[in-house]
């Protein structure tokens, strides 16, 4: 794969804020930018999620660990299916530093958007709760 960077470029955010069971409230940004790279046979999602606000509350939201899914859409509207695209970091991390990703993959010719999301695992049982996602439409 060659590392020329070539168009389109899009850019995403998506902000979520997830409640605790005594109020608690902690918002979490995800942000970055998908490009097609080699006469568009790949993708690169390069990005971030970080805390923007509540950074006293993550005890109170249960301290979850935080990672970014990705999906993809092809031109007929058939879905890839969902797939963690980072690694798993806790709230209380991600309030100290942000947590920087980088995804590529194979980008079909059918292939038009990338979804992304952001989801947070709680307890021992690992349950967990999903954001709303962001469509990067990359094809039209």
């Amino acid at each position: 794969m060659t590392q020329s960077l070539e168009l389109p470029v899009q850019e995403f955010c998506l902000d979520w804020t997830l409640t605790g069971d005594e109020g608690g409230r902690v918002g979490i940004t995800l942000s970055g930018q998908v490009s097609l790279l080699d006469n568009n046979r790949f993708y690169k999602i390069d990005g971030v999620v970080y805390v923007t606000e509540g950074d006293a509350d993550i005890r109170a939201v249960g301290n979850p660990r935080i990672s970014v899914r990705r999906n993809g859409v092809e031109k007929s509207g058939r879905q890839w299916g969902w797939e963690m695209c980072s690694a798993r970091k806790s709230l209380g991390a991600l309030n100290t530093m942000e947590g920087y990703f980088v995804r590529t993959g194979y980008w079909a010719p059918a292939d038009r958007a990338i979804q992304l999301s952001l989801c947070a695992e709680q307890g021992w049982s690992r349950r967990k709760s999903y954001s709303p996602h962001v469509t990067v439409r990359m094809v039209d």
